[in-house]
């Protein structure tokens, strides 16, 4: 009997047919399966792709009801290159509102939640993809990240995901927030699928790998851990001391630069890319359709910042300065890993464990209530906007049962010996998570 995506994954089907609320917007019957199996390039395998990336056939949503209009003509890049590895797409999954938050509470097609945890969010802005990995009803997932949204919902989930460097894979077709920060990626319950992947994708090399890697932790990034994301770090980097050196370093100046630039850049660059989007689904011109955009978007803390950036917009001058910051904030980064003789950092990707599923935009953290956008891409938005290579994967869950993820964040570039390496890794921590269920 020929193999299909159900065969070798009997969920599947019964998934899409009865899928789990808050997952997709939108999912694939048998028959648009199937008709996809020719162009499957290798062994086929199920694919869950984040709504806001073109695929024919399917509606390119991006979680938000106004662009949710008609079928995409033609696959994103990025999607004919993992149609080569066999993937076979199963629906769209949703996500935080055009990809502008964290928790994937979506007020149009719901919240996305925790397997497992019903009572707690997965995370975002790429949650539908993560999660529909963590259930089993995908193999793997593509998402988009700007600022942590594929690392922040491996790590909560128990995953493993990988943020490529910003420009290595291609993003046209994408519904995106920032040329800058965004770059698509990709979900697998290991590290090692999330290699074989990538090596399909863009071809093998030949990099030298040193026989003990050195691997800065970076203090800011272990500031004020929740308990739980601190009783699996520090067994984690226990086990991890005899594979590698471990440096302890201060980001310094890239920690300040990085965050600095980060909000003006991507204000101003999303309210271009968001505008053009929804100027060609609606028929209007830009700034008609970044209002529309304004006015019916129906989650409250997206509509709050496209209504900020509408009513005080990000200058000319003040882009330029972040622009700039960016590009000292990169040389910085590259000059820390010289100077210490780093392959990489690593460090937890969030510092507490998956929000409860009535976040209200705050969460309860260490006795004190907390934004939790800041709180949850603390660690996450330095590397997003370094344009960083980054790889998550799931440590051995503490006595709370939440998931934990460690990220290795390579230099520019270095993707395939960052993938090597977080594999290594995870081999010595025992990667856990939906890898072990």
């Amino acid at each position: 009997m020929p193999l299909t995506p159900t065969a070798a994954h009997p969920a599947v089907l019964d998934a899409v047919a009865r899928p789990e609320p808050g997952d997709w917007t939108q999912t694939c019957t048998a028959d648009e399966i199937a008709a996809q199996l020719p162009l499957a390039g290798g062994k086929p395998y199920p694919l869950a792709v984040k709504a806001n990336i073109a695929v024919r056939g399917l509606r390119r949503s991006a979680g938000c009801e106004l662009l949710d209009i008609a079928p995409e003509e033609a696959d994103a890049p990025v999607v004919t290159l993992l149609r080569r590895s066999g993937a076979v797409v199963v629906g769209m999954a949703n996500m935080h509102e055009l990809a502008f938050g964290i928790t994937s509470q979506n007020a149009s097609y719901g919240a996305v939640c925790l397997p497992d945890r019903p009572g707690y969010l997965a995370g975002g802005s790429s949650g539908g993809s993560a999660a529909a990995v963590a259930r089993g009803h995908a193999e793997v997932a593509l998402g988009t990240d700007t600022g942590g949204s594929i690392s922040i919902p491996a790590s909560l989930c128990g995953v493993a995901g990988f943020r490529p460097s910003t420009g290595r894979w291609p993003t046209a077709g994408i519904v995106g927030l920032s040329w800058t920060r965004d770059t698509p990626g990709i979900f697998a319950r290991s590290v090692r699928r999330l290699a074989e992947i990538d090596q399909t994708m863009l071809g093998a090399t030949a990099d030298q790998d040193p026989p003990r890697p050195r691997i800065g932790v970076p203090a800011e990034l272990f500031h004020a851990l929740h308990p739980s994301t601190r009783a699996a770090i520090e067994p984690a980097l226990d086990a991890l001391a005899d594979t590698v050196e471990l440096v302890p370093v201060q980001l310094g100046e890239v920690w300040e630069l990085t965050r600095a630039a980060a909000m003006p850049i991507v204000c101003w660059e999303a309210r271009r890319l968001l505008g053009d989007v929804a100027a060609r689904a609606l028929g209007m011109n830009a700034e008609q359709a970044f209002a529309r955009l304004v006015a019916d978007v129906r989650s409250h803390d997206v509509r709050q910042i496209l209504r900020a950036e509408a009513e005080s917009p990000v200058s000319p001058d003040a882009y330029a300065i972040a622009q700039r910051q960016t590009d000292q904030a990169r040389a910085c980064y590259a000059e820390l890993l010289h100077k210490h003789a780093l392959t990489a950092l690593a460090f937890p990707t969030t510092p507490a464990p998956a929000p409860p599923v009535d976040c209200d935009g705050t969460v309860e953290h260490l006795g004190n209530r907390v934004d939790a956008f800041e709180l949850y891409t603390q660690n996450t938005t330095p590397g997003a906007m370094l344009g960083a290579p980054m790889v998550t994967f799931p440590l051995a869950v503490p006595e709370t049962g939440f998931p934990v993820g460690l990220t290795v964040q390579g230099a520019r570039f270095d993707d395939r010996r960052t993938l090597r390496l977080a594999e290594r890794m995870a081999d010595c921590t025992g990667e856990a998570g939906a890898a072990s269920r």
